[in-house]
């Protein structure tokens, strides 16, 4: 019975160790290629950066010793200069100085002692005419073909065109030095070879080592794997039961001990999981039902207004915001228009928004828009956290008139486009004073100035939350008032959805898929 028990005793551990070993061997040779392969990569690119970078700095100083020296009898010097440039970079295996006619002026393979001076040498494969004559720099890359190249060249700004992918290796770099040459960088990769060669030597030895550590590592973790792994299942049934209070009790200080620590965690974790989906799936809940009732809020068909085309939207940052905008008929036969922002945008600000809807509705009918914001003011001061507040611009519509009126709350200016002016349009900014935004202070009648404006036919007046405006491209360049109004003007003499359409496109053309920040409101009208 002991020699039985120590037969399966063995071959248990035979069987652990064999498969652990097996296991780290494979790891490690995957991850020994994969870093082998990338640092090939990036050796290549550094090279082809190094050898770019060589080339700039050293073309016009070869070309202008081509000139001083190798024309004028001074070979000596002319190949000292060359052999300390040599010096400066490993990569760079041998140069030649072509001109723009295609002729071979120096080639540092055959011109190592002295200067060429037989038949003219014309180039023909390596560089191509093409490459010499172009005003900017370009390399090439040996294709499938035996003495076939694939040419690349670069843009004026050193971007490589139909750049091929990372990690690849030049043949040669062709820069152009000055108005009559340019010069042909021969590139070697010896130093990237023998650098790879080094590094697979050194990975060899560290697998073998890694490889005999790891044995003995898992020979001593297979004597000791047993009870704590029946521990850890024990406790996995026990979790899978919902019972994530249990602990498992592993005393070992090894990886077992800290698995049997994770574990535990994992079960708190798992029960406090399961409370934070409940309270997210609540609060998604919520979130649903402010969305509706702001959607219930905000009309869902703009009325049919006298004299007006009228176009209007909110485009919230988040699942709710605290932009509002509604069209109150008053009697007498004018219209109330107003467009509302609370601070920040979430719930907190639809609650205010919906607040300011009903009192907005409920005040409507005492006409006068100075009293209306008053009214309203006082509710929202009692209502309103005092780190909240909400800017408002009301406009009312006579038809009879047809004149608007406009009191600002520390809002948006109101703009108007005069449709009569040319084909563009001329904006005015109608400003009734800055204002005071509501809940602010208890009192804002002082603050309230009421001007009025008169459209004509074709006139349009625009309503916008500074969402709109404050709409950004990047962390520093937002939308911004003057590209509003250009875009109105050119937009004026269409209807009131197609200028509304046109503003919100363009605004969308200009953040290109930037964060949205705030909520985005918008109404229009157009005297028709």
């Amino acid at each position: 019975m002991i020699c039985k028990s120590m037969k399966i005793f063995f071959s248990i551990k035979s069987k652990l160790i064999l498969a652990i070993t097996a296991l780290m061997a494979v790891i490690f040779l995957m991850i020994a290629f994969l870093f082998i392969n990338e640092k090939k990569i990036e050796l290549a690119d550094d090279i082809y950066f190094g050898v770019r970078t060589f080339a700039e700095l050293t073309a016009p100083a070869i070309a202008d010793d081509v000139d001083l020296y190798l024309n004028e009898e001074g070979f000596v010097y002319f190949n000292k200069d060359i052999k300390k440039i040599f010096e400066q970079n490993k990569d760079v295996e041998w140069l030649k100085v072509v001109s723009y006619g295609g002729e071979i002026v120096y080639d540092s393979l055959m011109d190592a002692e002295k200067k060429y001076e037989g038949e003219e040498r014309v180039t023909t494969v390596l560089p191509s005419i093409e490459q010499v004559k172009s005003e900017f720099p370009s390399f090439s890359i040996s294709g499938d073909g035996f003495g076939k190249f694939d040419i690349y060249y670069l843009d004026e700004n050193g971007v490589v065109l139909n750049s091929p992918e990372t990690g690849f290796k030049i043949s040669s770099f062709v820069q152009p030095a000055s108005d009559k040459y340019s010069v042909v960088y021969g590139v070697t990769y010896a130093n990237m070879d023998e650098r790879i060669s080094d590094m697979i030597t050194r990975i060899i030895a560290t697998a073998i080592l890694g490889l005999a550590l790891g044995i003995v590592l898992a020979f001593f973790m297979s004597t000791r794997v047993t009870r704590p792994v029946r521990k850890l299942v024990s406790g996995a049934e026990e979790v899978a039961k919902g019972n994530f209070e249990y602990q498992v009790d592993i005393k070992s200080r090894d990886e077992l001990g800290f698995l049997g620590e994770s574990f535990n965690k994992m079960a708190k974790d798992l029960g406090a999981s399961l409370e934070a989906r409940v309270y997210k799936e609540r609060v998604g809940h919520e979130l649903e039902l402010a969305r509706k009732i702001q959607e219930q809020i905000i009309p869902k068909n703009i009325p049919s207004i006298s004299g007006l085309d009228v176009a209007a939207s909110v485009e919230p940052a988040t699942e709710v915001g605290g932009d509002i905008y509604d069209f109150i008929p008053v009697p007498g036969g004018s219209t109330i228009m107003y467009l509302g922002d609370v601070t920040g945008h979430g719930v907190p600000s639809c609650i205010i928004s919906a607040i300011a809807s009903s009192l907005m509705t409920s005040y409507a009918g005492m006409g006068d828009l100075k009293e209306i914001l008053k009214n309203v003011n006082v509710v929202l001061k009692k209502k309103m956290m005092t780190t909240m507040f909400m800017t408002l611009g009301v406009v009312k519509w006579d038809s009879g008139t047809g004149r608007l009126s406009y009191v600002n709350a520390g809002h948006e200016p109101l703009m108007v486009c005069r449709s009569g002016s040319g084909a563009g349009g001329e904006i005015e900014m109608i400003d009734s004073g800055k204002g005071i935004a509501l809940g602010m202070v208890p009192d804002i009648s002082e603050k309230l100035n009421e001007v009025s404006v008169e459209l004509g036919v074709g006139d349009v007046a625009v309503l916008l939350s500074d969402g709109i405006l404050e709409a950004w491209k990047n962390e520093k360049e937002a939308y911004g008032l003057e590209r509003l109004k250009e875009v109105v003007k050119g937009a004026c003499k269409l209807s009131a959805s197609e200028i509304k359409k046109a503003i919100l496109e363009d605004v969308k053309d200009f953040t290109a898929g930037f964060e949205q920040k705030d909520d985005m409101t918008l109404v229009v009208v157009k005297r028709v």
